[in-house]
């Protein structure tokens, strides 16, 4: 069972309706949830695997928040990332290392990514940005907050 701490004052209707409108889409109803009970914090357990031909895993570091947190900041994660990001994604938490955890905001699918920024699009090279840094996580929010787990060193 995952723990959030550290977790913001809850989001509201009116932050999340406004949010919606600036990216143009809808969230999730789970992850409307989340962010109208914690608004970001820190998951107990953290670790996640990825159900794609990478063997390695990560740990959510921090979930973003409707707030004005300087490094949680869900508005100022997606104005940063939209364009290095593939679209029909936004940033809903980041890594230690600067990696974000993604989520697809088509209209059949809700499904968590991880987004390496190591090998992600090179503007300067005239490069969009696309699927080949990013790793399939989860089918879901809920699912992936449900499928976190406590890193052991092997």
């Amino acid at each position: 069972m995952t723990t959030i701490i550290n977790s913001k004052n809850p989001a509201t209707i009116e932050d999340i309706s406004n949010f919606e409108k600036i990216i143009n889409g809808n969230l999730p109803s789970d992850y409307k949830d989340f962010l109208m009970k914690y608004n970001g914090g820190q998951p107990q357990p953290n670790s996640f695997g990825f159900f794609s031909d990478r063997n390695d895993e990560s740990m959510v570091d921090q979930f973003l928040s409707l707030g004005r947190e300087k490094h949680s900041n869900l508005l100022s994660y997606y104005e940063n990332y939209k364009d290095r990001i593939p679209s029909d994604f936004i940033p809903i938490a980041h890594d230690a290392g600067g990696n974000l955890i993604i989520m697809e905001l088509k209209s059949n699918s809700n499904r968590i990514y991880f987004w390496d920024h190591e090998l992600e699009a090179d503007e300067d090279e005239g490069e969009i940005p696309n699927m080949e840094n990013v790793y399939y996580i989860n089918q879901s929010f809920t699912k992936f907050i449900n499928d976190l787990y406590l890193f052991e060193e092997k």
